[in-house]
This record gives structure tokens, sequence and C-alpha cells, in this order.
């Protein structure tokens, strides 16, 4: 195993993969665009995505939505995620100078503060160069389910340089970034037992939560007339946390795509040595270091007809773990498209796996009051099996359906523990740092997207989706919704004054909590309790006006119907919320 490593290695060195970063601010006040669906569904196993603290700001200088085709559940996805900074690429639109960048300013209840800085430099023959700077603080309180009243402050803030040097027929681009959140566990699912205070393992916990990446990357230009595309690079990553675990993380990946005529030949390559230190380690059992050596190869042929594409190969995943034994296993992976009425159908259809690697930097991200020594084991899709039908109904309305089934072993799921307290009649403890169980799962998933734009005054997105889990040997899926939907709508009320809508539902939950016989003790009772979270419900309305073309007023209400929505148990969101502010652009 270990020669595969070093000769593969050897092949990554060559490799790069680069990143069009974003070289143009997008344009927030206008909505004349006509938005086509043209890349085939392609459904894919991603790290844990981040579930944000409740609540985080939407990025007000978003008029429209955000539209991507390709449907990513996230079943629990609570907070006002702010949207990432794009290029302003949008099919049909003339090329617009939009400036090099603004500077934001917000403040609102909940002692709540917030600041923005963009600066790009315009594209050019040379290259592109940009900076981000963000903040996010909230020193208010929270009403926990029970009615408590709780310190909830917290704080993010994250830094982006990025830029690309045009060298010839290729692109060498750069990123370098910086984020930093700061919590409190301040979540309890039951009424705050009278004497807590003596209990700060199990309440009130501090946490910070801070990473840095670099990335390196180098690709063919567009321009390039060779039959040979590339993409690869190097990734360097550390996170840390207040309670002492680190996380680094080297990588080196790329993608190579050759025009042999009649085929095309793809290869995918990656290489990451991880090691985390301070958390649980089962073998031998206590605190200590993982160290992990993961190795992937994908490669693939693509045939394109008229109307149609196939493409279909393997997917090689190798993992060598110093604490445990070496895996390895191998993936189909195939996806077909067919067009059977150009630009108004598209069937899709695609069978995969993956072994998923549950870094410990994306579980913190996904779940931010996760037991901070948690050492979460690796997920196994054996098998993915998809498909569905897209495209344009008309001009105005686009449409994507999917279906899609999963076969997994090692599911993971939050869950709390309990203590008795030592006196059948007294409540129990709960310490509201989650653990993790474990599962084999198979999963159905139906997903719908619909989306309606009307030139520049009006856009509207759709998203829906059904889950189905069945499971070995939990009787219901911990946390996990059966449905959820969101609706953005974008629209102009007059000519200097836009507007934006929310709305979020997602299904009732619940939630599992083991009990133990008293804080001292090592093994769980049978007995569990079952917890039911509320249906999550969320309407979020903001509008900006334009003093000038340089300046602009926004204001926003968040959380409308002032619910006390449950991101995980116990963790309620704030309530109403208003904020006021400004952007200068430059």
């Amino acid at each position: 195993m270990r020669q595969i490593y070093r000769s593969l290695s050897l092949w990554l060195l060559v490799a790069g993969i680069s990143v069009e970063y974003a070289v143009a601010q997008k344009d927030t006040t206008k909505l004349n665009q006509s938005v086509e669906v043209v890349k085939a569904y392609s459904p894919s196993i991603s790290n844990a995505n981040k579930v944000n603290l409740l609540p985080v700001i939407d990025d007000t200088t978003r008029f429209t939505p955000e539209f991507k085709y390709s449907i990513d559940s996230k079943p629990v996805k609570t907070g006002f995620t702010a949207s990432p900074i794009g290029a302003a690429d949008v099919k049909g639109l003339p090329s617009k100078d939009l400036g090099l960048g603004y500077l934001k300013l917000g403040a609102g209840t909940y002692s709540t503060l917030y600041g923005e800085f963009f600066l790009n430099v315009p594209k050019s023959q040379v290259g592109t160069f940009g900076l981000h700077l963000r903040h996010l603080s909230t020193d208010g309180k929270t009403n926990l389910s029970e009615g408590d009243l709780v310190d909830a402050p917290y704080s993010q803030n994250n830094g982006e340089l990025f830029g690309s040097v045009n060298l010839g027929s290729t692109i060498l681009s750069g990123e370098l970034s910086y984020n930093r959140d700061a919590m409190r566990y301040y979540g309890y699912p039951v009424a705050l037992p009278a004497n807590i205070s003596q209990f700060p393992s199990f309440y009130g916990l501090r946490q910070a939560y801070q990473n840095g990446d670099f990335k390196v990357s180098l690709k063919n230009s567009e321009k390039s007339k060779s039959d040979l595309n590339f993409n690869g690079g190097l990734r360097l990553g550390f996170f840390d946390a207040k309670t002492g675990q680190k996380e680094t993380s080297e990588s080196l990946f790329g993608k190579f795509d050759y025009n042999f005529g009649q085929v095309y030949g793809i290869l995918d390559l990656s290489f990451d040595h991880l090691s985390t230190d301070s958390i649980y380690i089962e073998n031998p059992s206590g605190i200590g270091t993982k160290t992990e050596d993961w190795i992937r190869i994908a490669p693939s042929v693509r045939l394109d007809g008229d109307n149609w594409s196939l493409r279909g190969g393997i997917n090689f995943v190798g993992l060598s773990d110093k604490n445990d034994a070496n895996t390895t296993r191998i993936y189909p992976d195939f996806e077909f498209n067919f067009k059977p009425v150009d630009d108004v159908l598209t069937l899709y259809a695609g069978f995969k796996g993956d072994l998923k690697n549950n870094r410990y930097s994306d579980i913190a991200n996904e779940n931010y009051w996760t037991d901070p020594r948690h050492n979460v084991r690796n997920t196994d899709y054996t098998y993915i099996i998809s498909g569905g039908l897209k495209g344009k109904i008309s001009r105005e309305i686009s449409y994507n359906v999917g279906l899609k089934y999963s076969q997994v072993k090692d599911l993971y799921f939050y869950v709390l523990n309990g203590f008795s307290s030592g006196s059948s009649t007294a409540p129990a403890f709960y310490n509201n740092a989650f653990d993790l169980t474990y599962d084999n799962a198979g999963i159905f998933n139906l997903s719908t997207e619909f989306s309606y734009v009307s030139g520049k005054d009006l856009s509207v997105v759709l998203k829906g989706n059904y889950y189905n889990y069945k499971l070995e040997s939990l009787s219901f899926a911990p946390q996990k919704p059966n449905f959820d939907f969101t609706t953005s709508a974008g629209f102009r009320i007059i000519d200097r004054l836009t507007g934006f809508a929310d709305f979020e539902v997602i299904g009732e939950r619940k939630a599992l909590v083991y009990l133990f016989d008293n804080l001292s003790s090592s093994l769980p009772v049978t007995q569990t309790k079952v917890f039911s979270i509320d249906p999550l419900i969320r309407i979020n309305l903001g509008a900006t006006y334009d003093l000038t073309n340089k300046f602009k007023l926004f204001g926003r209400v968040d959380n409308l119907l002032n619910m006390q929505n449950e991101q995980w148990l116990g963790y309620t969101s704030q309530g109403l919320r208003l904020m006021a502010g400004a952007t200068f652009s430059f």
C-alpha cells in the first residue's frame, strides 16, 4: 500500500488545479437575466456542509437568488447564511464595469455588528487580484424552549486573498484564507437545573474554531487549443479549537481530460495527509493523535453524441490509518445524459459510490456544539443511484426534478448524553455537547427545484426535498427531517428600491438521548429518551434603496414570526431581529 502511495505521489507532483476566482462584483440591483439549465445533474459526496450559528446574516448586497441547478440536499440547514461573492457571469448579459468593490456596515438588535469589505482588481491581460474581509458578532441573549433566558454570544471573522497570473497558455492562481468562529455551548433540552453552574463541563463551555487554508493551482487557459486540459495543485490547511484540538492537512490533487478523437479520457487524482490530535482514539483507547493518508484515483471515459453523453469509470479509494486497519474500496462511476428536446428536456442518470472522509474540521463546522474530543468514523456510500429530468418550460421558467437512493454504512447522527443525579426523583443532567451514534442506512431523496425570472423586476426560486431513511438498528434518524422547503424572491418595488423575501420550512425532527447510570458511569443503560423538535419556520424580509449609484441604504427583518426555531436539540435561535446599514461602492 505504501509503495502505491509513493508512486502515485510522483504523479501528483506534476498535477495542479486552478479555480477561476471572482473577477467582477455582482450587479445586485438588477434582474435582467435569463437562466438556462444546461449542465446535467451530477450527484456527489461532498464534505460536511457548514451549518451556521443562529442567526447568520445574509449578504444584503444580494438582490437575486443564487441559481444552482445541481440539487445538493442539506436536511438540517438553518441560520441566515451569507451568499458568497462570485463572478458576474450570467449568460446573455452585456459586459459592465462594476467598480473595484464596496464597504458595507450594519448594526441591529441583539447587539449585532456587521462589516464587510470587498476589493477586486478588474481582469486584465496580466491577471486578477481580490481581497474579502467580513465580521459578524452579537452579544445577545436567547430564550430556550423551556423559557430560560441564556447568553448566546458569538462572532465570525473571515479574510481571503485571491488572485491569478496569466502565463501564456496556462493560469497560475492562489488563495489564502483565514476564518475564526467563536461561540458558547448555551443550549439545553429541558429547563436548566438550579445547580447547573456546578457542572461547567456539561454546560456553558466556550469554544472557538479557527482555520487557515493556502491553495496554489495551475490550469491551462481556455484559449489554448490543446487536446489535453488539466487542473492541478497543492493545498495546505490547519484547524484548531480553543479546547486544544488541532488538525493539519496537506493535499495534492489534479484532473486531466484528453481528447482522443472518438472518446474523452478523464483522470482524477488526489492525495491527502491529515493529522488530528487531542481527540478520542479507540485503538488504543484514550486521547491521542489520528493520522491518515488518503489516495483517490478515478479514471473514466466519456462518449458524446448529438443529444446524449455517457461517462463510465471507477473510483478507487485507499486509506492508511496508523491507528486502524488500512482500507481500499473500488466504486462504480457512471453518468448518462439524454436531451430529447434541446434546452427543454434533459434526462439524466448516475450510478456511483464513495468513501467520505469525515474530517474533524468538517464536523466541527457542521455542528459547532459537538463534543470537542469527537472522532467521527468515515462513511461508506456503497452505491448511489440517481436520475431525473430538467430543462426549461419557457424562457422564464426552469425546473429540475431528481430522485436518489443511497446505500450507506456508518452514517453518523448527533445525540446527547444524560446522567442520573443520584436520586430517582431528581431530573437528569444533560451534557449539551453532542456525541455521535452510527447506523447503516438506505436513504431515498426526492428533490425538486423551480425558478422564475421575469426581466429585471422579479425572480423566484423554489426548492423542496423529501427524505426517507431505512435504518438497521435505530428506529428513526436522529435530528433529520422528512422534508424541507425553501423559496426566495427578489423584486423591484420602484426604480431605486428593491427587496427580497425568504421563506423556509424544515419538518419535524426527533432527537435521541442516551441515559447513563450516574455522572461517573462509562457504560450507558438500556434506557433512552426521545425529544421532538418542532418544525422550523422562518421568514426574512429586506430592502435596499439606492441613494446614488455609489451609496445604498439597506434594512432587513429576520425571523419575522419570532419563532424559537431549534437548529439542534436545545439550541434555539434568536427571535425577531431588525438590522439596518449602508453600502458604499467604489
